[in-house]
């Protein structure tokens, strides 16, 4: 599988790639945990109470036992304005007591708290963010004891220099309170990779994960940056979704197993985004399995790579194109130079018309059209999709073993096989005896001898998979 001419200088400088990780000694394995943004969004529902009860409810369904610690607010949690001193404040209505007795419950309960803020003038959702108050806000949240930071990128310049200078001054701000604080970067783009494990301990590599397709996009995204990631420092594909139906995203049960057993071959944090409160069953035992969860926690830390994919070449969609609805100033700057300049033609050609000829009214009409029809175009154009394919991941583990991850996100189902190249790339050799266990089934499958054919699955389409661990009997 040849990687794309897009990506060939990144994969040169991923060669002999050291990570150094942000050296606050956190997220030694990928962070664990739920986020409030697919669950509320900016509902007035999300207050202190709730987030009391997400403490409650996190216990009482065993998660914090399995290493689910962080409750994250994600935006709406503050006001629209920050104070006249610069600092962030919480809505008065939603947190009427501020954060310090919300975190201080939340820690009660097992448990550590993470907000968010933007690294923009602006949050997603219009709220004060952090841009030039870093140190000032950095020092509310270790005040508050705040354990993790969600650093979005909305509102901001989407230029790499500008956003890791944003970036490092909140990682230094952070450092400078002698509080341990996960920082977790939000920029949605492949090239945050290279210099990420200096900035963060997490960073968001493409957009949300709202659907099926952009699950997909994450996915083939990941596949590119495998050399980048490390104890302390993990690619971020963003958080799971579960199937609740009400949900304003959510994936299919079946998407939902194949997405958390991706997300744990790909070392990434495993933050989820169903319905805590009203989880459905299915969700609960997908995100609750310990032997799944084990290989998430490798102590190798170790992202997985693909061995084996039928899937075309893939160019990460970095920048505005890559999420439009999420990053609106460079949207904004964009699409105002283009509207202007094709509003002073169309005013200019209006102005002729009426002068020379008051009837060419569809010389004006034309290019309007045209356009819009172009406009239309572009965003149909880089609308998320799957391809007809199928992929094998494989990740070591600190035993030797490998977890291996076959998926089939074509319409149709499909046997995926690992063949012999697939092997070698896993260090199997053809001929090797191994033992085989299901992780997702919870049983052992009956696989002693590999040859061309030993590691095979017949999937569903649409996004099934099955997650196999194996270990070569030496």
């Amino acid at each position: 599988m040849t990687s794309p001419s897009f990506m060939r200088p990144l994969l040169a400088l991923a060669m002999g790639h050291t990570i150094v990780a942000l050296d606050n000694g956190l997220g030694l394995t990928p962070a664990m945990g739920y986020n409030t943004w697919n669950d509320f969004r900016c509902s007035p529902e999300m207050n202190a109470k709730a987030v009391m009860a997400l403490a409650d409810k996190m216990d009482e369904l065993g998660l914090v036992k399995l290493g689910y610690r962080y409750l994250n607010l994600d935006d709406c949690w503050q006001l629209e304005e920050l104070s006249d001193t610069g600092e962030l404040q919480p809505d008065p209505v939603a947190f009427p007591e501020g954060m310090k007795p919300v975190v201080d419950y939340v820690h009660s309960r097992g448990l550590l708290l993470g907000l968010y803020s933007c690294r923009g003038w602006k949050t997603c959702a219009f709220r004060g963010a952090s841009s030039g108050h870093e140190a000032i806000h950095a020092r509310q949240f270790a005040q508050w004891g705040v354990d993790y930071l969600k650093h979005d990128s909305c509102w901001a310049s989407g230029e790499r220099s500008a956003a890791f200078a944003q970036y490092a001054a909140m990682r230094d701000a952070l450092n400078a309170t002698g509080r341990p604080i996960l920082y977790s970067l939000c920029g949605w783009s492949s090239w945050y990779s290279p210099e990420g494990a200096k900035l963060g301990n997490s960073w968001r590599i493409s957009a949300d994960c709202d659907e099926w397709a952009n699950v997909y996009v994450a996915v083939r995204t990941n596949e590119l940056l495998a050399a980048y990631a490390g104890p302390g420092a993990f690619n971020d594909p963003d958080m799971l979704l579960g199937s609740s139906p009400n949900a304003p995203a959510h994936l299919t049960p079946m998407q939902v197993q194949s997405q958390f057993s991706l997300w744990a071959v790909m070392a990434a944090p495993l933050l989820i985004g169903s319905r805590l409160l009203s989880m459905p069953a299915s969700d609960l035992a997908t995100y609750t399995n310990d032997e799944v969860i084990a290989v998430s926690q490798d102590a190798l830390g170790q992202q997985g790579r693909v061995v084996w994919s039928n899937c075309p070449p893939y160019v990460p969609r970095d920048n505005w194109w890559n999420s439009p609805w999420s990053m609106p100033f460079d949207v904004c700057c964009m699409w105002t130079r283009a509207l202007a300049t094709a509003a002073a033609v169309l005013f200019t050609m209006a102005a002729t018309c009426r002068r020379f000829a008051p009837r060419c009214g569809a010389y004006v009409l034309l290019p309007l059209g045209l356009f819009c029809a172009l406009y239309i175009a572009v965003l149909w154009s880089f609308r998320p999709r799957t391809h007809e394919c199928q992929q094998v991941w494989a990740r070591p583990l600190a035993d030797g073993a490998q977890a291996v991850c076959f998926v089939n996100f074509a319409q149709a189902p499909a046997r995926v096989a690992c063949d012999a190249n697939c092997l070698g790339a896993m260090g199997f050799s053809k001929g090797g005896t191994v033992r085989v266990r299901d992780l997702v089934r919870r049983v052992d499958v009956p696989v002693t001898t590999l040859g061309d054919d030993a590691l095979a699955v017949d999937l569903e389409g649409d996004g099934d998979s099955a997650l196999w661990r194996v270990l070569e009997r030496r």
